[in-house]
């Protein structure tokens, strides 16, 4: 996989106070699961407090990295890749994510049916991404699934980038795929940058496994007409 290198990873934090307004506290469910992105976290402790002071009751919880199953350091840090099904774990209406943009947030709808608010403090708007979101993400899965127990030639997608590379988890895999299926035959593809246009010159593949950001295989799936399953939801087949 190449050099090792030492990282320092620097956060920049967003160095004005949070106010929720009373407008945008009315529209918020009793209990809520709080995150943010890592921009927004040191106002995290403020916005609990007015919350509460407001009568919400508020949780919050560190979330496990996808690929790693490491914890995330700070409580409340949600990633892009944090689907973490919280709903079976605690009782709460909805998530309130505080953060600009919607991609982070969408990573909660995967294993949670649960409306999520998003707070852009940047331009102090409220906006919901509602729970039917789950339904479309599990209809997908659902999809996938199906598609990898009747194919015969699988490929697997492996990432070089730093932080999502897994290629041990991959053979394992693999290994795993030809003892339970003897007759699939198994292909592993390794990339630092996917391009799905390029997925098409393998032909021969019915379905790929995707070993890089899990996003891919629930988002990026509408850019390809080749089907794409997550590792997590075929480890999960093969141990059926």
């Amino acid at each position: 996989m190449g050099k090792d290198y030492d990282i320092l990873l620097i956060p920049a934090r967003y160095n004005k106070n949070i106010e929720l307004s009373d407008e945008i506290i009315a529209q918020l469910p009793e209990k809520i699961m709080l995150f943010a992105s890592v921009q927004f976290l040191n106002n995290l402790d403020s916005i609990k407090q007015q919350l509460e002071a407001k009568g919400r009751k508020i949780s919050m919880r560190e979330s496990k990295n996808y690929l790693y199953n490491g914890l995330i350091s700070d409580k409340g840090q949600l990633l892009g890749c944090n689907m973490e099904n919280f709903s079976s774990k605690e009782d709460f209406d909805a998530f309130l994510y505080i953060g600009d943009g919607l991609f982070h947030p969408k990573a909660l709808a995967v294993n949670n049916n649960k409306d999520i608010f998003c707070y852009d403090p940047k331009i102090e708007k409220l906006h919901v991404i509602e729970k039917n979101l789950h339904d479309e993400y599990s209809k997908r899965r659902k999809g996938a699934k199906l598609k990898f127990l009747t194919s015969k030639n699988i490929g697997i997608i492996i990432t070089t980038k730093i932080g999502q590379a897994n290629p041990k988890r991959a053979e394992a895999l693999r290994k795993n795929i030809l003892s339970k299926w003897p007759d699939k035959k198994v292909f592993m593809f390794y990339a630092n940058e996917l391009n799905f246009l390029e997925l098409e010159n393998f032909n021969f593949i019915d379905i790929y496994v995707n070993v890089a950001c899990s996003r891919i295989g629930h988002d990026d799936i509408k850019r390809t007409p080749m089907p794409i399953i997550n590792i997590a939801d075929a480890e999960e087949l093969v141990r059926e």
